[in-house]
């Protein structure tokens, strides 16, 4: 499956795809409040399948919405209530503004595409996008997603049925351990370091003065809707500027290496402990992207458990438990061989992945999620 990105021309046409996002939104609201009801009536949960098959009977159909675009929405629902049962998110989904409603998806009709243009059925809208790179041919399309960018702007995104093309390396069957870290973005196990350019640090006094500027404003005033979307068009910014960095650094990894191993990162705690700059740094997007490269350019990309000692661990087996985030390098107590503490822990990486290549081990469950120190009781589905 591959994802095509493209940007709807502005046009007076846009007003109505914001009647759309209104109209998915009380979708969502509606549908919730019946969740909750249904549970503090029967203290069941409505199936999905159910809810699809009477959502018609009892408000008939939508006057904007393609009736899948109304089931992905039902779908959406679902899914998040199973990652609260599953323990993977610690809080029910809960109601939403329209404007915090920003995307509603088009399966298999409602729609149809001709070049650049798209057409929705049940408004009899046209809408031009920027063919920024070409999509027939490639494979069957699957679905089409309308998405509103926090600056107002539209984008709609093509999910096609097909294999991306596989690039070329420069190249080939060297391996790589590589080490995420604070001070140093990336340790690699062939001794080279990469510094993170920081953007939201450098960007960090633009962000201040929108954030001061929106501030003074009052609230519900126009001055004030423009102030937001200053600040969003700086916070874009930073965002655009890390994501094309990680993306040239990922390319990079995969043309070089055939096997790149990292760690099982835990994104959520480290994320408490340094905030700010944990999403600065953005290590979990840097992975993703990896992972979405990998299989393009024909290259491994092996986790390895998160629990593996990678830092403390010496070449003699002796773990030194007594080591601290503020030391950067240790000797080793037992042989009193001395160790960079982030070269060490990118080459202990490397040896551990190359070994659970040919028998892969299992990564330990990740905690439960909990709320007040006990579990969320599991809701039946009736």
């Amino acid at each position: 499956m591959i994802a095509y990105k493209y940007k709807l021309y502005t046009s007076k046409q846009t007003k109505h795809l914001d009647a759309m996002l209104r109209e998915a939104a009380w979708v969502w609201n509606h549908a919730l409040a019946l969740q909750k009801r249904y549970y503090k009536m029967y203290h069941g949960y409505i199936d999905t399948v159910r809810l699809q098959q009477k959502w018609v009977k009892w408000y008939g159909k939508s006057s904007r919405l393609h009736s899948q675009t109304v089931q992905e929405i039902l779908q959406r629902l679902d899914k998040s209530y199973t990652r609260f049962f599953k323990h993977i998110q610690l809080r029910p989904p809960k109601f939403k503004k329209a404007d915090w409603f920003t995307s509603f998806v088009f399966k298999q009709g409602g729609y149809s595409l001709n070049g650049n243009v798209l057409t929705i059925n049940k408004t009899k809208k046209r809408y031009k996008f920027s063919l920024s790179r070409p999509y027939e041919g490639v494979g069957r399309i699957k679905g089409v997603t309308v998405k509103r960018s926090p600056l107002g702007e539209y984008y709609i995104v093509l999910s096609i049925e097909a294999e991306g093309k596989p690039i070329g390396k420069t190249h080939n069957g060297a391996s790589v351990g590589i080490d995420f870290g604070l001070k140093t973005y990336m340790t690699l196990s062939n001794g080279k370091r990469i510094q993170s350019p920081r953007f939201l640090k450098q960007g960090m006094n633009a962000k201040k003065k929108a954030d001061r500027r929106m501030s003074r404003c009052e609230e519900g005033s126009n001055h004030r809707k423009l102030a937001r979307r200053a600040k969003n068009r700086v916070e874009e910014r930073i965002a655009n500027q890390r994501d094309n960095w990680q993306w040239e650094e990922a390319h990079k990894l995969c043309r070089k290496y055939d096997i790149i191993c990292i760690e099982d990162l835990q994104l959520t705690g480290m994320t408490k402990l340094w905030g700010r700059k944990m999403q600065d740094l953005a290590h979990g997007k840097m992975v993703a992207k990896l992972e979405y490269l990998a299989p393009r350019y024909g290259v491994t990309v092996k986790k390895i458990d998160r629990y593996f000692p990678s830092s403390k661990l010496c070449d003699c087996g002796h773990i030194h438990n007594s080591l601290s985030l503020h030391d950067r390098e240790w000797t080793c107590p037992v042989c009193g061989q001395h160790h960079d503490r982030d070269l060490h822990a990118a080459n202990n990486i490397l040896r551990q992945g190359i070994a659970s290549l040919g028998s892969p081990c299992k990564t330990r469950k990740p905690a439960v999620a909990t709320v007040r120190g006990r579990k969320h009781p599991r809701i039946p589905r009736l």
